[in-house]
């Protein structure tokens, strides 16, 4: 499956696991700063590419990504940099069954399009909420004697478990710092305590050649998965940024893309049916849509019903400008009593 092809399948974590690693000078800085220093020096980083394919299983996507990179040893021959990770808020153990699984099907690709196979490098990332602990490996998941176990596949594999980096271990340019202390906290109670040290990181990010397209990924991050923080708290770290007012219109346009993606998909699918300019129209009102209900999710932190009353007021609105607008509002508004009642002139206009 192609890496375009999953993204509309993945997890906040995952999505921005592939926005941080998935670029080729950040994956640079990570294998220079994390990986064992034996290794490092076998590769010619220059070569690193991203391969844009994805080896996970469909069933797993809602707890692993994946990236591929293939490089070039200093000798000439090819090796392959395998980041498969784990979001999961507990280890599991049965990741190494995983990963060969994985492993067997990129040699597999290989052998088909090349005729040969090259080494592959397997490099578990996590962020859980308990440590990894100890490695489990093949082996020992196997119901045989230690004779037998001796010969059956290990499977080793580098682990990088963010529970056991101090704050100060996390090394590489701003962004990847960044990036990993997110990664770090974001399903910890302790994110909130850490919003500081993060909105001086995404300041600095702002002045850096990654601008603001990182510092959007990252506070995108921080409101789609970070349930211990409010959406007071992050607006704090917003307009304590030196651009916050085009950060949060950039991220708003973010929201609405996702919206529109998925509107889109379901209005192209009745399109077949209904006829193509019909299910185009049907995409757009329902990527507006929800990108309208993703605002005030992430903004307003609304209850249940309050939500639930507005959406099905909201599809009452057939006017695509009308709900052009009201995107708009949401994305301003502060306080569910302000869109209601922009909502309600609307619909009187109506």
């Amino acid at each position: 499956m192609s890496q375009s092809e999953s993204t509309s399948m993945t997890t906040p974590h995952d999505r921005f696991f592939r926005f941080l690693l998935g670029h080729p000078q950040r994956a640079r800085d990570f294998i220079r700063h994390f990986l064992p220093n034996d290794l490092v020096p076998l590769l010619d980083l220059d070569t690193l590419h991203l391969e844009h394919t994805s080896f996970v299983d469909p069933d797993l996507r809602s707890h692993q990504g994946d990236l591929l990179f293939r490089v070039q040893l200093t000798k000439g021959e090819d090796l392959y940099l395998y980041f498969l990770f784990e979001h999961k808020s507990y280890p599991d153990p049965h990741v190494v069954w995983q990963l060969l699984r994985y492993l067997v099907r990129i040699w597999e690709q290989q052998w088909r399009d090349e005729g040969r196979l090259a080494p592959i490098l397997p490099v578990v990332l996590y962020h859980g909420e308990r440590p990894w602990g100890k490695q489990v490996d093949l082996a020992s998941l196997l119901n045989a004697p230690s004779q037998i176990r001796a010969y059956m596949p290990q499977i080793p594999y580098l682990l990088y478990d963010l529970n056991t980096y101090e704050d100060f271990q996390l090394h590489g340019d701003v962004m990847l710092v960044a990036g990993l202390l997110l990664m770090k906290y974001i399903q910890r109670p302790e994110l909130r305590d850490r919003l500081g040290q993060i909105g001086a990181l995404m300041r600095e990010v702002l002045i850096s050649s990654s601008g603001i397209e990182a510092a959007v990924a990252l506070l995108r991050y921080l409101t789609e998965a970070g349930r211990h923080v409010s959406e007071a708290d992050v607006r704090q770290v917003v307009e304590a940024l030196p651009q916050g007012g085009v950060i949060m219109a950039t991220l708003a346009q973010k929201w609405l893309e996702q919206g529109m993606q998925q509107g889109l998909q379901q209005g192209l699918q009745q399109g077949l049916q209904q006829g193509l300019q019909q299910g185009l129209q049907q995409g757009l009102r329902e990527g507006l849509l929800q990108g309208i209900v993703t605002l005030l999710t992430e903004r307003l932190s609304p209850t249940d019903e309050w939500l639930d009353a507005t959406v099905e007021r909201l599809k009452t609105v057939e006017d695509t400008r009308q709900l052009q607008q009201l995107l708009l509002v949401a994305a301003q508004v502060t306080q569910c009593e302000d869109f209601e009642k922009s909502l309600e002139e609307l619909l009187n206009e109506g």
